[in-house]
């Protein structure tokens, strides 16, 4: 026979109530979050890309620099670029501002050393076709903007950054990479300088290299902001790919006849026998 009580079996029916309008309140506090995610203010209204503001490129340099111990390459060049917008929209937009410094900055701290140590795509040049992905919303115009980050690394004499403290440099070492991998910029540059890419001087150039690119980054999208605000600025134009890039496309990206390969890196940094290969076609 049930011991059960009117009392227990009432006790029951209110908790499961209970337990119902919970879950209710749950949802509704979900949906209110999502309809307010909707109306993010650090969003641009109609696009996916997030709001920006003019900033000074000077100093994102030194901020990207002097925080590269943080979170190194990839983290370093990526915050310093995101974190002066929002300081930049904080009397204009401070609700957008505030979201935009919210950003979970530690997520970029896997590009360090090629992406996670495997000497792959430089984490300053990773970090900063981030930070031009989440204030451009118009594919070719990231496209281009992207390129011109990517091509500057490639044929570029780095790092040029200088500390305020350092030194006389006139010999300080600088390379042209010639490609966008860790692997090949931080050796070749340890080669010239004659030094274990394990040494402090190779951690400097990268932290240098880090100020770089985060430079560079800020003044494109400065550029593209104006253009988009102003008709008498131009727009950034992509620069076109040289030799031997441009001949070993024309066969094998996608439009090409062997149409075997993508990319628009440097191709004789990791193919040096392209003269052979293109002399026997």
């Amino acid at each position: 026979m049930s011991n059960v009580t009117r009392r227990d079996a009432m006790r029951a029916v209110g908790m499961g109530l209970g337990s119902i309008l919970a879950v209710g309140a749950g949802q509704a506090a979900n949906a209110a979050d999502a309809k307010d995610d909707l109306a993010n203010p650090a969003m641009v209204q109609g696009a996916e890309a997030w709001k920006y503001q003019t900033i000074d490129p000077k100093k994102v340099a030194d901020e990207a620099y002097e925080n590269y111990s943080v979170g190194r390459c990839m983290h370093t060049t990526f915050k310093a670029i995101v974190a002066n917008v929002a300081e930049a929209l904080r009397e204009k937009d401070p609700l957008a501002a505030q979201q935009i410094a919210a950003f979970p900055f530690h997520m970029m701290r896997y590009g360090g050393s090629g992406a996670n140590g495997f000497g792959t795509l430089c984490g300053a040049v990773n970090g900063a076709m981030a930070a031009i992905g989440l204030f451009v919303s118009d594919s070719n115009t990231r496209k281009a903007l992207c390129n011109e980050i990517g091509w500057y690394y490639e044929r570029t004499l780095l790092p040029v950054y200088k500390p305020a403290n350092a030194q006389d440099e006139q010999g300080y070492p600088q390379t042209i990479a010639n490609s966008l991998l860790c692997h090949i910029s931080s050796g070749k540059w340890a080669a010239l300088a004659q030094v274990k890419t394990s040494s402090p001087e190779r951690t400097e150039r990268c932290s240098r290299l880090s100020a770089d690119l985060a430079r560079k980054t800020a003044e494109l999208l400065n550029q593209n902001f104006a253009a988009l605000n102003s008709a008498d600025v131009a727009p950034v134009v992509s620069l076109k790919r040289t030799e031997p890039t441009a001949t070993c496309v024309a066969c094998h990206d996608k439009s090409g006849s062997n149409a075997d390969m993508i990319g628009t890196s440097s191709c004789s940094e990791c193919h040096p026998d392209h003269d052979v290969h293109h002399s026997e076609r």
